[in-house]
């Protein structure tokens, strides 16, 4: 709590010590934070802007710094977050991040991304093309590309690092929390996408940049034309295999081709899929503005790829190793541990098959089933701001198509073992049963990747096939992106999500196993 004799209206002039008083608690559950595998040692105002004041409410729009780092350890780092903040002196819910105890009065701090009023400014501001100064010199922009109305706001479920708010109309605004120098690649792969014909996406009816005293450009939010969808694919998907497993969960041993006769309505949901990620992928391929043209991988590319795969390893061990974990948990660390052999054997083998990568391009970066919209009609592709946690500038590097598809492959492993683990929870399943349902569950994620990569494959071996890696190192090299991405899962549940870590544990170990038994090594 933060205490001292001072007027409401003079809460800003004290704002540099009011967050320092910032609940690090309540701030860490906030799904937008992304650094809760780290202690919150110091909070840190580096700059603002009063949006709207009253005799009973303050809005502002802060940039903030975390002082965060390991308990044990002396070193830290400041991860920088945009916190719209709203002050009212009636306290509305229990929400509220911090307290403040002036003169005569007592007003909580809230976290304002959904608030009505500061929606109704962002709207405003929006739709006056204007900008805001800071009180540091900082700068907030403003750029409207279609004309729009806000009645009402309405925040969405709370699953993603981003804060999404639903605005009626139409329009859903979307709101980068954690700030990174640079234009966000969602704002420039989706403009870029939408102008050379790729239907399969939003479209944006507006954006926000922050613009520091030193001219680093962060975009802070955008506002997208809002999807009505029936579901997204990850919950499509969920809800298919719990079906399955209430089917044939005690039927023992069930033939491959039953399995692949009872999916065709899934396997055909897959096809219309991997045709859109390759038309993507393809067009993608063919842009000749130069952040956007295709290029021939060098071998410090892929050794770039082989070292962020060995610091991923590296730090996931050390997460592992700091934190309190169950016995099964555990157990799948030590088998990870105990395979660092594989990876630098791998790591020497793929380092030579450079040349056979295929060519290089701008990718969507972080695809997998959530950022796949069912409509009625087709599918919508979202979220092109690639891994939230990496640098924009490492975002925007061209890559091979495959990360995408590792990206779905991945979460068709997340899915089987999200349903494995839930179906382990609320039944008390002998472990002969529980081995059964995960047998039958990877013969059908089995089934679904051969469907997907046979569909996909066939697309763009027609029409794009020079960004395809050399037939013969395809499957080694799918493996590599797979490792690289369930590396990366580790460390983000480990941050975002503790209790989910087994689903990505278990894929490492899976891909280990690939590289290891791989004939080529």
């Amino acid at each position: 709590m933060y205490q001292k004799d001072i007027k409401f209206n003079e809460i800003p002039l004290q704002l540099k010590y009011i967050v320092k008083d910032i609940d690090k608690e309540k701030v860490k559950n906030f799904r937008w934070f992304q650094d809760k595998a780290n202690n919150i040692f110091d909070i840190l105002l580096h700059d603002y802007a009063v949006l709207y004041d009253d005799n009973a409410a303050i809005i502002i729009a802060a940039v903030i710094d975390f002082s965060i780092g390991i308990a044990d350890s002396k070193e830290r780092k400041l991860s920088r977050y945009f916190v719209p903040l709203i002050i009212r002196k009636d306290i509305e819910d229990k929400n509220y991040i911090g307290i403040i105890k002036g003169s005569g009065f007592t007003a909580y701090l809230y976290d304002a991304v959904d608030d009505i009023h500061y929606i109704r400014f962002v709207d405003s501001l929006l739709s006056s093309n204007k900008n805001i100064d800071f009180n540091n010199g900082g700068r907030l922009e403003a750029f409207k590309l279609i004309d729009y109305d806000i009645y009402k706001s309405e925040r969405f479920s709370n699953k993603s690092t981003n804060s999404l708010t639903f605005l009626k109309k139409d329009e859903i605004i979307k709101t980068f929390r954690r700030m990174m120098p640079g234009i966000n690649p969602d704002l420039e792969m989706t403009m870029m996408l939408k102008q050379n014909g790729f239907n399969s996406i939003e479209d944006i009816r507006g954006y926000f940049q922050y613009i520091d005293k030193e001219k680093n450009i962060y975009t802070i939010a955008m506002i997208f034309e809002y999807i009505e969808n029936i579901i997204d694919m990850w919950q499509f998907t969920q809800e298919y295999l719990k079906g399955i497993l209430e089917k044939f969960a005690y039927m023992g041993d069930i033939p491959l081709e039953y399995i692949k006769k009872s999916s065709e309505d899934y396997l055909a949901e897959i096809k219309k899929i991997a045709g859109i990620i390759a038309d993507m992928h393809i067009i993608l391929s063919k842009i000749s503005t130069n952040s956007f043209l295709k290029k021939n991988p060098k071998e410090s590319d892929v050794k770039e790829l082989i070292s962020g795969i060995n610091n991923k390893y590296n730090q996931l061990l050390n997460y592992l190793k700091d934190g309190i974990f169950d016995k099964e948990t555990k157990e799948m660390f030590e088998k990870i541990a105990h395979q660092k052999d594989v990876i630098e054997k791998a790591s020497k083998y793929i380092v030579k098959l450079y040349p056979y990568f295929g060519q290089y391009i701008r990718c969507h970066g972080d695809l997998h089933l959530e950022q796949i919209l069912k409509t009625e009609e087709s599918y919508i592709i979202i979220d092109f701001e690639g891994e939230p946690t990496k640098p924009i500038q490492e975002r925007n590097k061209k890559v091979s198509p495959l990360k995408d598809i590792a990206g779905i492959l991945r979460s068709f492993d997340y899915a089987v073992y999200s349903a494995y683990f839930n179906y382990k929870d609320a039944y008390n399943s002998s472990e002969s049963e529980l081995k059964n349902i995960e047998e039958f569950l990877l013969l059908w994620e089995d089934i679904v990747e051969e469907t997907f990569i046979y569909t996909y494959l066939k697309i763009v071996k027609l029409y794009a096939p020079d960004i395809l890696p050399d037939e013969k190192r395809l499957d080694m090299i799918i493996l590599l992106f797979k490792l690289d991405k369930a590396l990366f899962e580790g460390i983000y549940e480990i941050n975002n999500r503790p209790e989910w870590v087994k689903i990505p544990l278990k894929g490492i170990i899976k891909c280990l196993e690939g590289l290891g038994n791989n004939q080529i090594m």
